[in-house]
């Protein structure tokens, strides 16, 4: 089921006081609530609140974090909206606004999820997208396809804001499926196991010590791409962890959970 409610606006380092009211007036005129900002770099305020006009109030109550990681720690699916060409887009193949409606309606009810917004200048860095499950490019022209931030966020909550009218109206991409949904795994969730295996695939030799994101960034992409439940990523802790024991136990590196119960070593997955 499509629902805006769900949807969080995240803007990466906003510099503009007049870019940051436009956004909320957009994000208003949608039907959304007030964007999370990760260290906003704004100084004119007041112009933010004068671009915002009738939304100044989410100027106000818009919620700030240090980092991406933590804005973003309570949903299940994070989107990155990205214009900047990739060196290598097969590693994560960019997903349009139709691929971005037809995902939102088959996520389970109640899953959350984070549009992010890099800062006016320069956009999202590669490990910023990196955090991102998936990355959206919106298809401009491609004589110009640079778009004004308040405009991609306008664009974006308005295509969403259509797709749920639709569905409602028994005429958008489906209804969600019946029978109990699996709780998906957060975004948190989802990095405390990459740290994990950084950890223990770092321990066995596994990683580049020169570049060992390398490796991790595909594992991440693997595991955001099978969207997994909370008991399947426990289960993988579990394996991470029991890989953990066996090192020790061989005179390796002490593992960091064998203090706790046999339930945390098996990863709570029975």
């Amino acid at each position: 089921m499509i629902d805006g409610d769900r949807c969080q606006i995240v803007l990466v380092e906003p510099a503009e006081g007049g870019n940051l009211g436009s956004c909320c007036r957009a994000l208003m005129n949608c039907g959304f609530g007030p964007p999370h900002l990760v260290r906003p770099l704004v100084e004119d305020w007041a112009e933010a609140r004068k671009m915002a006009v009738h939304a100044a109030d989410l100027v106000s109550r818009a919620p700030r974090f240090e980092s991406l990681e933590q804005a973003i720690a309570g949903v299940q699916w994070v989107v990155g909206v990205s214009g900047r060409p990739r060196k290598h887009p097969e590693r994560k193949v960019p997903i349009g606004p139709a691929d971005l409606v037809t995902a939102l309606a088959s996520l389970p009810e109640g899953a959350g999820t984070a549009l992010v917004f890099g800062p006016e200048r320069t956009g999202l860095t590669n490990a910023q997208l990196g955090l991102c499950q998936d990355v959206l490019c919106l298809p401009t022209s491609e004589q110009y396809p640079s778009l004004n931030l308040a405009h991609a966020v306008l664009v974006v909550a308005w295509t969403i804001r259509m797709a749920a009218l639709a569905e409602r109206a028994g005429d958008g991409a489906g209804q969600a499926s019946g029978g109990q949904a699996p709780d998906l795994a957060s975004a948190a969730d989802l990095d405390g196991l990459i740290g994990h295996a950084q950890n223990t695939l770092g321990v066995i030799g596994y990683l580049d010590k020169q570049n060992p994101r390398l490796i991790l960034d595909e594992i991440r992409k693997v595991f955001s791409r099978a969207r997994l439940s909370l008991r399947e990523l426990r289960m993988f802790r579990g394996v991470f962890h029991r890989m953990d024991v066996w090192v020790s136990m061989h005179a390796g590196s002490p593992t960091p959970n064998q203090d706790q119960g046999r339930d945390q070593e098996d990863g709570g997955a029975r």
